[in-house]
């Protein structure tokens, strides 16, 4: 798994890209920043950095992207992105596909008073809502 994430940072970082003023319209709990990168072939990439507590689940959303990888900095965070939920720590990360409905699950674990510090990195269309939220 190592090897994939030193792959996309290796790519991404080789690609010009220009930062855009973020979206502020739409946020998470916990949002930090949020910044939108030109990747210069009709996408953008995404990059938002979020610290919460307490933090069971999120609204129910999905991400019309080419996927969304989720990586933990510090503490615990969970996804039911492997269709069970799994806990993730320091340096863990979990993958989002396309279109993947989540969040607002009744079945979310508890993870107590515990605290993340999460970097998200996702792919969208240049001009496309990157993050749609479900009432």
């Amino acid at each position: 798994m190592k090897i994939y994430l030193s792959l996309f940072i290796l790519l991404t970082t080789t690609l010009n890209i220009n930062a855009d003023d973020a979206d502020e319209t739409k946020s998470f709990p916990g949002l930090i920043s949020s910044e939108i990168f030109d990747m210069k072939n009709g996408m953008d990439m995404i990059v938002e950095r979020r610290k919460t507590c307490n933090q069971g689940t999120v609204a129910k959303h999905f991400h019309p992207a080419a996927g969304t990888l989720v990586f933990v900095l510090d503490g615990e965070s969970q996804s039911k992105s492997t269709g069970k939920w799994k806990t993730y720590s320091n340096g863990e990360y979990w993958f989002e596909r396309t279109d993947w409905v989540h969040g607002g699950e009744a079945d979310a674990p508890d993870l107590g008073d515990g605290c993340s510090d999460l970097l998200v990195i996702r792919v969208a269309e240049s001009g496309k809502e990157h993050t749609i939220f479900i009432n």
